[in-house]
């Protein structure tokens, strides 16, 4: 077993309004945090990886991670007893890429991304397993796509090789693959995606990374492709750090523009209207972008969005696009917060300073 089933909430800590939870270490050789995560059914699914920790390490190595092996898993994290489940173990302990993103699809699996190995599914009743092979490596970021298949990003596969946007099917069968282009100098390395239901749209935003090291600072843009995978539509002001749409059409836009922080709400009906429209909600205006990355953005069935940052500042919009702020803790101050998900009146978060998820009641 490599985590402790879920621990029961202490009765003295029966009134705080903020439980920190951290697993116990899956590995001797490895510091694993929480990272990416998704939410269905009052269960918080997260990958767990020592990317960031071997990275810090190393001095900067982004393949660090590979020079250890240890257990892939998703870890699961049960909003309703605010206690760790038992996680879905992916690979052996003779793995060596930790889990990144996972996906909480709604035909019950749970895919996930290892970015140095193959990417695949697991059945959280079963525990089956199935690895995406011929999918390749360098698989980043997962969303949903048309017809109930998935699509994820490909980072790169090293070198000078350029990202895309990858397509498959439930099973994990590659049905189109499309190439970014990069600006002259650069190469495009994706991120996070999105599909725009009602326009049959994917939203991509990128690291655009220097061809020659040290030569070029990084820069960011998004892009729109058509359903064919023909890029429509790029551009780098304002950077979209991340992006989700409702399952109405509706969208919600993280914009960064110098030191303002703005969630762009975009209704179905503007749908087909100018690209830079509907209500525009000030989330921060000293936002530090050297410290900080809006890192994900979930909306629940009530509508309520929540805005989750690295620096534990969580932005929580309601329907008529009021705005409250929630700062959860940074023990050590150098974790990193991933995923914050609403589960009734309490938001809980990954954290990335050990296998933590915090919650905090929200106030009423």
């Amino acid at each position: 077993m490599i985590l402790s089933c879920g621990e029961s909430l202490p009765t003295q800590h029966a009134a705080s309004p903020l439980v920190m939870r951290t697993a116990p270490a899956p590995s001797d050789a490895e510091e694993y945090c929480a990272w990416y995560g998704d939410s269905r059914d009052q269960m918080l699914y997260f990958g767990a990886s020592p990317f960031w920790s071997a990275l810090q390490e190393a001095g900067g190595d982004p393949s660090a991670d590979l020079r250890a092996e240890g257990p892939q898993f998703v870890g699961r994290f049960d909003l309703k007893r605010l206690a760790f489940a038992e996680p879905l173990v992916v690979g052996g302990p003779d793995a060596r890429a930790g889990v990144w993103d996972v996906l909480a699809h709604p035909n019950g699996r749970i895919y996930f991304t290892t970015y140095f190995e193959s990417a695949g599914y697991v059945d959280p009743a079963s525990g089956r397993v199935r690895r995406f092979e011929a999918a390749g490596v360098g698989l980043n970021e997962l969303s949903l796509s048309a017809d109930a298949g998935i699509m994820a990003t490909r980072y790169g596969t090293g070198g000078s090789g350029t990202g895309s946007v990858v397509i498959l099917d439930a099973e994990g069968v590659v049905l189109a693959e499309h190439p970014l282009e990069a600006p002259e100098g650069y190469r495009a390395a994706p991120k996070s995606l999105a599909l725009d239901p009602l326009r049959k749209e994917i939203w991509v935003n990128t690291d655009l990374l220097p061809s020659a090291l040290g030569e070029a600072e990084i820069r960011h843009d998004t892009r729109v492709l058509g359903p064919g995978g023909r890029e429509r539509l790029r551009f780098e002001r304002p950077e979209v750090q991340f992006m989700r749409f409702g399952p109405d059409g509706t969208g919600y836009f993280a914009e960064r523009d110098g030191p303002l922080l703005n969630l762009r709400i975009r209704p179905p009906e503007r749908a087909g209207a100018a690209i830079f429209t509907g209500r525009l909600v000030p989330l921060d205006d000293e936002f530090a972008e050297d410290l900080d990355f809006v890192q994900d953005i979930h909306v629940d069935a009530e509508g309520g969005v929540v805005v989750t940052r690295w620096s534990g500042r969580i932005h929580l919009v309601n329907r008529q696009g009021e705005m409250s702020l929630m700062q959860l803790p940074r023990p050590g101050g150098r974790g990193l917060y991933y995923t914050g998900v609403l589960a009734g009146d309490r938001l809980c978060a990954t954290y990335c300073g050990g296998v933590t998820v915090v919650c905090h009641d929200l106030e009423r």
